[in-house]
Protein backbone atom coordinates (compact mmCIF):
# COMPACT_ATOMS: atom_id res chain seq x y z
CA UNK A 1 0.00 0.00 0.00
CA UNK A 2 2.75 2.47 0.73
CA UNK A 3 4.94 1.90 -2.42
CA UNK A 4 1.31 2.23 -4.63
CA UNK A 5 0.94 5.08 -2.33
CA UNK A 6 4.55 6.50 -3.15
CA UNK A 7 4.44 5.27 -6.98
CA UNK A 8 1.23 7.71 -7.07
CA UNK A 9 2.90 11.00 -5.80
CA UNK A 10 5.94 9.95 -7.99
CA UNK A 11 3.91 10.20 -11.41
CA UNK A 12 1.49 13.06 -10.32
CA UNK A 13 4.85 15.05 -9.58
CA UNK A 14 6.47 13.69 -12.95
CA UNK A 15 2.54 15.04 -14.68
CA UNK A 16 2.87 18.29 -12.49
CA UNK A 17 6.62 18.99 -13.38
CA UNK A 18 5.72 18.34 -17.89
CA UNK A 19 2.58 20.49 -17.45
CA UNK A 20 4.94 23.47 -15.91
CA UNK A 21 7.71 22.32 -18.88
CA UNK A 22 4.71 22.67 -21.74
CA UNK A 23 3.95 26.00 -20.21
CA UNK A 24 7.49 27.33 -19.92
CA UNK A 25 8.29 26.33 -23.49
CA UNK A 26 5.05 27.27 -25.12
CA UNK A 27 5.57 31.05 -22.92
CA UNK A 28 9.22 30.95 -24.89
CA UNK A 29 7.15 30.18 -28.65
CA UNK A 30 5.36 33.43 -27.54
CA UNK A 31 7.53 35.36 -26.93
CA UNK A 32 9.35 34.50 -29.92
CA UNK A 33 5.99 34.63 -32.64
CA UNK A 34 3.36 36.58 -30.69
CA UNK A 35 4.44 38.72 -28.22
CA UNK A 36 5.25 42.00 -30.54
CA UNK A 37 1.54 42.14 -31.31
CA UNK A 38 -0.54 40.46 -28.00
CA UNK A 39 2.28 41.64 -25.94
CA UNK A 40 4.53 40.07 -23.14
CA UNK A 41 1.60 39.19 -20.67
CA UNK A 42 -0.81 38.69 -23.93
CA UNK A 43 -3.06 41.50 -23.51
CA UNK A 44 -2.88 42.59 -26.70
CA UNK A 45 -0.72 45.57 -26.37
CA UNK A 46 2.34 44.52 -28.27
CA UNK A 47 4.68 47.16 -30.31
CA UNK A 48 2.89 46.47 -33.56
CA UNK A 49 -0.42 46.71 -31.95
CA UNK A 50 -0.51 50.53 -31.96
CA UNK A 51 0.22 50.39 -36.11
CA UNK A 52 -3.10 48.14 -36.39
CA UNK A 53 -6.14 49.35 -37.46
CA UNK A 54 -9.01 48.84 -35.37
CA UNK A 55 -10.82 45.91 -36.03
CA UNK A 56 -7.46 44.14 -36.71
CA UNK A 57 -6.10 44.35 -33.55
CA UNK A 58 -4.73 41.81 -31.82
CA UNK A 59 -7.19 40.14 -28.98
CA UNK A 60 -6.46 40.57 -25.35
CA UNK A 61 -5.61 36.66 -24.52
CA UNK A 62 -5.98 37.71 -20.72
CA UNK A 63 -9.90 37.83 -21.11
CA UNK A 64 -10.30 34.17 -21.55
CA UNK A 65 -13.18 35.66 -24.09
CA UNK A 66 -12.79 34.35 -27.87
CA UNK A 67 -14.91 35.04 -30.96
CA UNK A 68 -13.62 31.86 -32.22
CA UNK A 69 -11.50 30.04 -30.18
CA UNK A 70 -13.94 28.98 -28.01
CA UNK A 71 -11.83 25.51 -27.25
CA UNK A 72 -8.74 24.71 -26.82
CA UNK A 73 -9.03 22.60 -30.42
CA UNK A 74 -10.07 26.17 -32.06
CA UNK A 75 -7.09 27.87 -30.33
CA UNK A 76 -4.52 25.15 -32.23
CA UNK A 77 -6.67 25.95 -35.50
CA UNK A 78 -6.30 29.32 -35.55
CA UNK A 79 -2.41 29.43 -34.24
CA UNK A 80 -1.47 26.70 -37.60
CA UNK A 81 -3.89 28.68 -39.78
CA UNK A 82 -3.81 32.33 -38.93
CA UNK A 83 -6.16 34.76 -38.42
CA UNK A 84 -7.58 34.85 -42.59
CA UNK A 85 -7.74 30.87 -42.24
CA UNK A 86 -10.47 31.10 -39.67
CA UNK A 87 -12.15 33.82 -40.98
CA UNK A 88 -10.75 36.56 -38.31
CA UNK A 89 -7.88 38.97 -38.82
CA UNK A 90 -5.73 39.27 -41.86
CA UNK A 91 -3.30 40.39 -39.28
CA UNK A 92 -2.11 37.24 -37.70
CA UNK A 93 -0.55 35.14 -39.48
CA UNK A 94 -0.39 31.37 -39.50
CA UNK A 95 2.72 28.65 -38.09
CA UNK A 96 2.31 25.90 -40.18
CA UNK A 97 5.66 25.32 -39.43
CA UNK A 98 4.99 24.37 -35.98
CA UNK A 99 4.52 21.03 -34.87
CA UNK A 100 1.59 19.68 -32.47
CA UNK A 101 3.62 19.26 -29.54
CA UNK A 102 4.89 23.25 -30.10
CA UNK A 103 1.29 24.19 -30.82
CA UNK A 104 -0.11 22.33 -27.43
CA UNK A 105 2.71 24.23 -25.06
CA UNK A 106 1.77 27.63 -26.94
CA UNK A 107 -2.56 26.86 -25.81
CA UNK A 108 -1.37 25.67 -22.28
CA UNK A 109 0.80 29.21 -22.05
CA UNK A 110 -1.86 31.19 -23.48
CA UNK A 111 -4.45 29.20 -21.47
CA UNK A 112 -2.14 30.39 -17.84
CA UNK A 113 -2.56 33.87 -19.14
CA UNK A 114 -6.45 33.86 -18.72
CA UNK A 115 -7.58 35.42 -15.62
Amino acid sequence: MKKALLSLIAISSLTTQAQAADVKAGQALFAQRCAMCHGEKGAGDGALAATMPEGQKPRNLTTGANKYATDDAKLKEIIQKGGAGVGLSVMMPGQPDLNDVQIGDLVAFINSLKK
